[in-house]
């Protein structure tokens, strides 16, 4: 335990679960989100995660959002850092940075026909 205390590792599965569901609330306003990344560096939680939202809101309604989920985060898992980044869900370049969430494949997991996202 001594070691993992000096290290950052990401959060529990139970943890990362809680943030998708405070997340997931927000799906029926049109609001998504990708590249949830969490690490923990001692007693530290830390999370980044991309939001969103509908192209047409104004930068108002996004930062009003933006300051909603990550209260809700933080009150979800207290003594949380969060940091959100807002996109426009939309944009075909919102989508270019989704796999940060996810380990790049190996070679066997590699597709071999790139139509089939």
């Amino acid at each position: 335990r001594s070691v993992l205390g000096l290290l950052d590792t990401a959060l529990p599965p139970e943890e990362q679960q809680v943030i998708r569901e405070v997340l997931d609330r927000y799906r029926e306003q049109g609001v998504g989100y990708h590249a949830l990344r969490t690490r923990q560096a001692g007693t530290r939680r830390f999370i980044t995660v991309h939001i969103l939202v509908p192209g047409h809101w104004t930068v108002a309604q996004g930062h009003h959002l933006l300051e909603e989920v990550e209260a809700e985060v933080r009150k979800a898992l207290p003594g949380t850092v969060v940091f959100t980044h807002l996109e426009p869900i939309e944009d075909p370049r919102s989508w270019q940075d989704i796999n940060l969430d996810r380990p790049p494949p190996t070679k066997a997991e590699k597709p071999h026909d790139s139509t089939d996202h």
